[in-house]
């Protein structure tokens, strides 16, 4: 979360000079842990791609334009913003499933690796139902940032606002949510 020389450098060349292989560079840092994200919170992988295409455009222009402290927050700001305006904008529109080649759940059947595909599907349905059963989103933060993002607890207290034994305490509360209602099911 702490910002190296190499970003500032790559950052300051995005600004200056709008350089597209530094942004690049960039993107290619935080692009997993942005997708991860945007894969936990909207519904289908269309609606991902889509919001992915929006963040992109959105970071370009505000690195192009702004002096820019933190890369992964900025990201992850833009990121959130996009979620809440694809929910906005979605708010009483009736949603219609669209049929595709795909099995029911996005899981291609025909597959030669269907099988891992759908072990695979299954684990992250579980870990995404897991996560949406935690009522604050500080729970689901903390838990997506240790677990997934390979984040340290000092980071993600910093992140948080909070101390590092408040953190500790919050995540493994959270676990425990998780869990307690895992296995009720």
């Amino acid at each position: 979360m702490q910002q190296t020389k190499l970003e500032k450098f790559l950052l300051v060349r995005v600004r200056i000079f709008k350089d597209e292989d530094a942004f690049e560079r960039l993107l290619r840092e935080h692009s997993a842990a942005l997708q991860r994200f945007l894969y936990g919170k909207l519904p289908c992988h269309a609606d991902v791609e889509d919001a992915y295409s929006m963040l992109m455009m959105q970071l370009w222009e505000y690195a192009t334009s702004t002096v820019v402290q933190h890369f992964s927050g900025l990201s992850f700001t833009i990121a959130r913003r996009i979620v809440a305006s694809f929910y906005h904008k979605r708010e009483g529109k009736e949603q219609v499933p669209i049929r595709t080649s795909y099995g029911e759940e996005g899981v291609e059947v025909q597959s030669p690796n269907s099988k891992e595909q759908i072990e695979d599907h299954i684990d992250s349905v579980i870990v995404k139902e897991g996560l949406k059963k935690l009522e604050s989103e500080d729970d689901r933060e903390a838990v997506i940032l240790r677990f997934i993002e390979g984040y340290s607890l000092k980071e993600i207290a910093n992140y948080l606002g909070k101390t590092e034994n408040a953190t500790s305490a919050l995540i493994h509360r959270a676990l425990k949510k998780i869990r307690d209602k895992l296995e009720k099911k």
